[in-house]
């Protein structure tokens, strides 16, 4: 069974990488705008199962957030990454917080973007069952269509719109099925922001309807060196809509932690 994920490595190598984990329906392609701005640094951008490069979900195994974050240390390890700085937006964020629960020492810094890192609610469990329901019949992107209005900014730029529908339309379906089986399913990971030894920074789309800034003022009260930052004219997917501006914010979040992974 194949136990590691696609990704793409860009910038001189170091001894901390900055990983970015991706959103749903998207795969890692959905940082290159920002990556652009940030050339200098070591970045990591693994595809989640079932998206991109990776191959078929269920390659994996069964539907779990935790095996997508096993997965996910199987491939730094086999590229001999001892210490990152982690980020994720969206599916993403849930993918670092577990993954910062397991192995908490590997963490210097934690990003958490756009995303929700508690349990879901029975009602969001629904929601997420019933796009499953049409994924499985082949049918996964008549279910998020409607996220090019619901999930960007009412501000956001034509071009941007447009490129969001044709990525959402792109979506696999059996890997889309497969993560939000997942996300369904998955534990709380409250308690992650408390693990990191360094900076928490919690950053959102000031548009975002699904993350809101209360729930990240909640969660920084618990985190030893905590920051939030709001990104303007941006929703969910800030790293499509507002690129330039997040790199700003994932940029400061690297110097931080690399700042406390030198100490």
């Amino acid at each position: 069974m194949n136990h590691q994920l696609a990704f793409r490595r860009t910038g001189a190598p170091s001894h901390l990488p900055l990983v970015l984990l991706h959103a749903l329906p998207l795969d890692s392609t959905m940082w290159d705008k920002v990556r652009a701005e940030l050339s200098d640094i070591d970045i990591i951008t693994p595809d989640a199962p079932g998206f991109g490069n990776s191959g078929l979900a269920g390659t994996f195994g069964e539907p779990a957030i935790l095996t997508y974050a096993q997965a996910l240390k199987t491939t730094l390890d086999s590229l001999g990454v001892q210490r990152i700085a982690l980020g994720g937006l969206s599916m993403g964020g849930a993918v670092a917080a577990e993954f910062v629960h397991q192995y908490p020492d590997m963490v210097a810094g934690l990003a958490l973007m756009d995303t929700n890192i508690s349990a879901d609610t029975e009602e969001q469990r629904a929601y997420r069952f019933s796009i499953v329901e049409q994924a499985d019949a082949g049918h996964g992107y008549d279910a998020i269509a409607n996220w090019e209005t619901t999930m960007l900014s009412p501000t956001v730029l034509p071009e941007v719109r447009s490129e969001m529908a044709a990525l959402l339309q792109a979506a696999p379906n059996e890997g889309l099925a497969w993560q939000l089986r997942a996300m369904a399913a998955r534990e709380g990971r409250d308690d992650a922001v408390t693990l990191v030894n360094g900076p928490v920074y919690f950053i959102r789309g000031d548009a975002d309807a699904t993350s809101s800034l209360e729930y990240f003022m909640k969660l920084a009260l618990a985190a030893q060196q905590p920051r939030i930052i709001e990104i303007p004219a941006a929703g969910h997917f800030t790293a499509n809509e507002q690129p330039e501006a997040l790199a700003r914010a994932v940029r400061a979040f690297y110097s931080a932690a690399s700042a406390a992974h030198s100490d």
